[in-house]
């Protein structure tokens, strides 16, 4: 934790004017936070501005890299001390046409950083949207509130939800049924009673998440980002996930299309989609450490593996290495189970030299679907195309791919 500094010479306040919607908080956090005084972040002074529980004012609220408040600006953390919830849209039945719809604007080079060792996280509920454009230059990045970058489940995550559809938790009797996991009891998301898959969640452009996946309750953690049925119509490109103690991204439904995707040293997944997810996957870069689970797991539905819409992403232009130092104790690189289908094309894979590249051991679940419609198109690999099913889901033969290997935006810690 930042120790707070108790005695500082503020300078006197400036007098400044607001384009967008303030909380009417303190002026030293240009009215968005609560100011708990000077603390090192990252080796350097920062002014710590907590976050309210809630941000619903039907406005843009910004949220900006330094304070407007001194006549020299003073950078700022903007802290997250529990769940920061935007919008309204987490109420069961909430209506698209009238749920709130606050916009939290992020200014380039903005840090986030939720509380040590608690259940801390940004929702970005339906209705609402996230405008987090930063550039390669100055990244937002979402973190812990400590000195430094190499922790792991240190606090939550980023979630995103949208009115999508979901085949996990279909209109029942004309209620919402959809509940996101490891945030808080009765936090809901998809169409439910009101389908809408063409409202944004907003934009992530050049932002960075790392250290969350904090435990919330035994087997239940946050994913760096987590998506809940999010639409094409959002905006996610350039994101760098890294060392989440959970999952790096999950797709809950939807159909979010990501573009340019690093995923460093997550802990379990890298990328896991289900609940009959259709979107895309472009330019994946991931790199797995020791002890990490799958690089994809990817379900249509564990309760009903035919349920519709059946699950198919898109995943094009991927590499995945191994960069531990004890191959056996990571997972295989793919696990495709429970219905779903999916396409791979121009995939590198290495590192996984003795491994299978694929555990099917719950790819049929309890019905005979035959996934005719998973295609692998140009593999790479170095790990064995055998599996425990060989009727399901062959790899091709390993031929020279390309995969993604541009460089992250963002210097990584290595994996520890």
């Amino acid at each position: 934790m930042k120790k707070v500094i108790a005695s500082v010479g503020l300078m006197a306040l400036a007098t400044v004017s607001y384009a967008d919607k303030d909380l009417g908080l303190d002026e030293i956090c240009n009215f968005n936070g609560g100011f708990q005084g000077i603390v090192t972040f990252n080796g350097a002074p920062y002014l710590r501005c907590d976050l309210p529980a809630s941000i619903a004012v039907n406005d843009t609220v910004l949220l900006a890299k330094n304070s407007f408040a001194f006549p020299v600006l003073r950078p700022i953390v903007w802290a997250l001390p529990g769940v920061v919830v935007v919008g309204n849209g987490h109420i069961q039945n909430a209506n698209p046409s009238t749920v709130d719809k606050t916009v939290l604007k992020i200014e380039a080079g903005t840090q986030i950083a939720g509380a040590v060792d608690s259940n801390s996280a940004l929702v970005i509920t339906r209705g609402a949207q996230i405008d987090a454009q930063g550039n390669s230059a100055s990244p937002i990045i979402f973190s812990s509130i400590d000195n430094n970058m190499t922790g792991s489940g240190e606090w939550g995550g980023l979630v995103l939800a949208g009115f999508g559809e979901s085949n996990g938790c279909p209109n029942t009797n004309g209620e919402d049924s959809c509940e996101m996991e490891g945030v808080a009891a009765a936090y809901y998301y998809g169409g439910g009673k009101y389908l809408n898959e063409t409202m944004s969640s907003g934009t992530l452009e050049y932002v960075v998440i790392a250290e969350g996946g904090h435990e919330v309750a035994v087997a239940s953690e946050i994913n760096g980002l987590t998506l809940y049925t999010v639409n094409s119509s959002t905006n996610i490109n350039n994101v760098h996930i890294h060392n989440n103690q959970d999952d790096g991204i999950e797709f809950f439904g939807g159909d979010a299309a990501v573009e340019n995707l690093w995923l460093t040293c997550n802990q379990d997944d890298s990328v896991d989609w289900d609940e009959g997810y259709r979107g895309s996957l472009t330019n994946v870069s991931i790199a797995q450490g020791d002890n990490a689970d799958h690089a994809f797991e990817l379900a249509n539905n564990p309760d009903s593996v035919t349920a519709a819409p059946i699950a198919r992403g898109i995943v094009t232009n991927v590499s995945v290495g191994f960069v531990g130092s004890m191959p056996g104790s990571t997972d295989v690189p793919l696990k495709l189970k429970e219905g779903t289908d999916a396409y791979f094309e121009n995939v590198q894979i290495l590192g996984y030299a003795g491994k299978a590249c694929n555990d099917t051991s719950s790819a049929i679940g309890s019905s005979s679907t035959s996934y005719t419609g998973d295609v692998f198109n140009t593999m790479e690999y170095d790990c064995s195309p055998a599996n425990d099913n060989t009727s399901y889901m062959a790899l091709p033969a390993s031929a020279l791919a390309t995969g993604y290997s541009n460089t992250s935006f963002w210097s990584a810690p290595s994996c520890n």
